[in-house]
């Protein structure tokens, strides 16, 4: 049933990580381990997905900085398994992306406005300013309202059920 279901899966996991800007490799990375019960070693995410071990590397540094998975040294070689909290991890990849992206546009903007003569231009950038600094709002809140959402005694599904 699930060698059925594989490809699929990994397909749809390989549209959110090109969503989420990680590239659609690391979330076929993520999902090839998804289908082992247990820990696997590197070696065997390489012959689960058919990628090249600098590939794997890469992808696996990538999954550990956004949190997406466990590693531990297991018999002298390091294992990694899924981390399933994708709620942690897009908490997290709201941040970067305040970081990464955000807060560089904010600030290129704001130190070239005294340069702008034309008045509209300067408008447009000042709104635009405004715009990026309402959706760092949101990047920078989102994580916290993730974190309460994961520690809280509130099942989720539960009342997703009796809602629907």
């Amino acid at each position: 049933m699930s060698e059925v279901a594989m490809p699929e899966i990994l397909e749809s996991l390989a549209k959110i990580g090109e969503q989420w800007e990680l590239g659609e490799s690391v979330w076929r990375v993520w999902g090839c381990m998804l289908f082992k019960s247990c820990p696997v070693s590197q070696r065997e995410i390489e012959k689960g997905t058919g990628y090249s071990s600098g590939l794997i590397t890469i992808n696996l540094e990538k999954l550990k900085m956004t949190n997406l998975i466990k590693e531990i040294k297991m018999g002298g070689e390091m294992r990694y398994s899924v981390n399933t909290s994708l709620t942690g991890a897009f908490g997290m990849f709201s941040k970067r992306f305040f970081e990464d992206n955000l807060k560089p546009v904010i600030t290129l903007l704001s130190e070239n406005l005294d340069k702008i003569e034309d008045a509209r231009v300067k408008n447009t950038f000042l709104e635009l300013i405004n715009e990026c600094k309402k959706v760092s709002l949101v990047a920078l809140i989102l994580p916290g309202i993730i974190e309460d959402i994961n520690t809280s005694a509130i099942n989720v599904g539960e009342n997703l059920e009796e809602a629907g």
